[in-house]
C-alpha cells in the first residue's frame, strides 16, 4: 500500500482526501504534515499489538560476534532494524540487553519483527489498522468533535480484533500475487 493510499484511508475518517501533488508539495497542508509526522508512531502501535506471523522473520544473527554475559554462555548481537523479538516458545531461556540476546543455546534461532514492513504477504487490513492508529493520533488536531476519536477507536479495535482472529486461525497472510 502506498503512503498516499494509507493517508487517504486515514483522512477519510475526517471526510478529507489528498492527492499525490499535495503529498509531494513543499508547502504541505496540515493534514499531510500530521500524517507524515505521526506515520511512524502509527506503524509502531500496530506492530506492537501482536506477534504478527506475517511480519515475523528468522533473524540474521552474527554468531561469530559472541560476547557472553549476564550469567549466559552466549551473547549474540541483534540485527539493526529490529523492532522486537517474537516469543517463539523455544525451550531455551534468553534475555535481551544492550542490543544483544543472551542465552545458553549455541547459535540460537531467534525470530523477530523488523521495522521495515515486508512488501508481500501483509494483509490489507493490517494497513487499515495502521490508518486507524494514525487517524486516532491526529484526531484531536484535525477535529474538535470528541465523538470522532471514539468512532476511530472503535474502528481500530474492530480491525485489531479481526486481525488477531485471523492470526489465531492461521489465515492472516495475503497471497503474494507477484510470484
Amino acid at each position: 500500500m502506498t503512503d498516499l493510499e494509507l493517508y487517504n484511508i486515514t483522512l477519510s475518517m475526517f471526510d478529507k482526501e489528498i492527492t499525490t501533488a499535495e503529498l509531494e508539495s513543499e508547502t504541505p497542508t496540515k493534514e499531510v504534515r500530521f500524517c507524515l509526522k505521526y506515520h511512524a508512531i502509527a506503524i509502531a502501535k500496530a506492530m506492537r499489538e501482536f506477534d504478527w506471523s506475517f511480519l515475523t522473520v528468522k533473524l540474521d544473527i552474527d554468531y561469530t560476534d559472541d560476547v557472553p554475559g549476564f550469567n549466559f554462555t552466549y551473547g549474540y548481537p541483534l540485527p539493526s532494524g529490529l523492532f522486537k523479538i517474537v516469543n517463539t516458545y523455544t525451550k531455551y531461556v534468553y534475555e535481551v540487553k544492550g542490543g544483544r540476546i543472551y542465552t545458553d543455546q549455541e547459535e540460537a534461532d531467534v525470530y523477530g519483527i523488523m521495522v521495515a514492513i515486508p512488501e508481500s504477504f501483509v494483509p490489507m487490513d493490517f494497513y487499515e489498522l495502521i490508518a486507524y492508529a494514525l487517524a486516532y493520533q491526529i484526531a484531536p488536531i484535525l477535529s474538535s468533535e470528541e465523538t470522532i476519536s471514539s468512532f476511530i477507536l472503535q474502528k481500530y479495535t474492530w480491525a485489531l480484533s479481526g486481525l488477531i482472529s485471523a492470526e489465531c486461525h492461521n489465515n492472516s497472510r495475503e497471497p503474494d500475487i507477484n510470484v
